[in-house]
């Protein structure tokens, strides 16, 4: 059985949800294609290259970024691709791309509702 869309996002968002993480993509990100070593962001954050280790194995294994030796350094780079996939995945969420399942009405289609008219644009947990 194929793995759902969403469970791919998981361990990406986990991963993403710490402030040091994301300040790691931003130094990354403004390197552009070519990356940047981890000496450079250890300085630019002033983090201790302990902790700055832990944080760059976490977005690695997740597939947000990917460290290329080059010498003695590693060098990391945006893998864009993983980055795309969520961003898609989180524009599904919010419905510029989704559309509701076969067979199922929405809450603005449905016959004899009763109370208030659905605001189509509001998400629910329900897909009503």
């Amino acid at each position: 059985m194929a793995e759902p869309h969403s469970q791919k996002q998981v361990p990406i968002l986990a991963a993403l949800a710490q402030t040091t993480r994301l300040q790691i993509l931003d130094q990354v990100a403004d390197a552009g294609p070519e990356g940047v070593p981890a000496g450079d962001i250890a300085r630019a954050l002033r983090c201790p290259a302990s902790t700055l280790s832990f944080h760059l194995k976490e977005l690695s294994r997740t597939g947000v970024l990917e460290g290329r030796p080059e010498g003695r350094f590693i060098r990391y780079v945006l893998k864009r691709p993983a980055l795309q996939a969520l961003a898609g995945y989180i524009a599904t969420l919010a419905g510029s791309s989704r559309t509701p399942p076969r067979g199922r009405k929405t809450a603005a289609t449905r016959p004899g509702r009763r109370g208030r008219p659905a605001d189509t644009s509001q998400l629910t947990i329900f897909g009503d």
